[in-house]
């Protein structure tokens, strides 16, 4: 039996081969066909990558990536350190944003979508933490009640104090804007 793997220059003929109504070579299709001008694709010309440049952009990438972490990090410490966590959402969109531009300039085709889409979630990140950083004087008063709460009850107590203060805070800004 014969090899059906091995190429067809080493393969010993079969019975099969020899078919007289098998389509010979000179009768395959040509394309295009004879007398159509050949359409081929057209593609710019575009100048290559520079090498130096995307190396800086993809620094800049894990430079971002790194303050990024940092600032989900320690956004999970307790409040007066929340506020650390803010600066590094600031400086991530920073890098990010020079990165791109980096990356844009170096003509690095891959790095610029993953740099956008990371800029939309470092922006969206910057602005949670500005909002919760906005309701510093509620969440200081919750953490210190909850650091005392030893039951359910006072637990529950606390997130009922707190949801107060989000109210009143939220009634008060109300207040100040119709108001004026």
């Amino acid at each position: 039996m014969s090899n059906p793997y091995a190429p067809p220059e080493h393969r010993p003929g079969t019975p099969d081969d020899a078919r007289t109504d098998a389509p010979q070579p000179q009768d395959a299709p040509v394309w295009p066909p004879a007398g159509e001008p050949s359409r081929a694709p057209v593609v710019a010309d575009q100048p290559p990558a520079d090498p130096e440049g995307t190396a800086r952009a993809t620094g800049l990438t894990r430079l971002f990536a790194v303050l990024v972490l940092a600032s989900v990090l320690v956004a999970t410490l307790p409040l007066p350190w929340q506020a650390a966590a803010l600066l590094f959402a600031l400086s991530a969109v920073v890098v990010c944003v020079r990165a791109v531009v980096v990356a844009v300039r170096a003509r690095s085709r891959g790095l610029v979508p993953l740099l956008s889409v990371g800029l939309v979630i470092a922006l969206s990140w910057t602005l949670l933490l500005s909002v919760q950083l906005a309701l510093w004087p509620a969440q200081q008063d919750k953490q210190e009640c909850l650091e005392g709460a030893l039951t359910v009850g006072a637990k529950s107590a606390c997130e009922t104090q707190f949801e107060k203060d989000l109210d009143d805070l939220r009634t008060s800004l109300e207040e100040r804007s119709t108001g004026s």
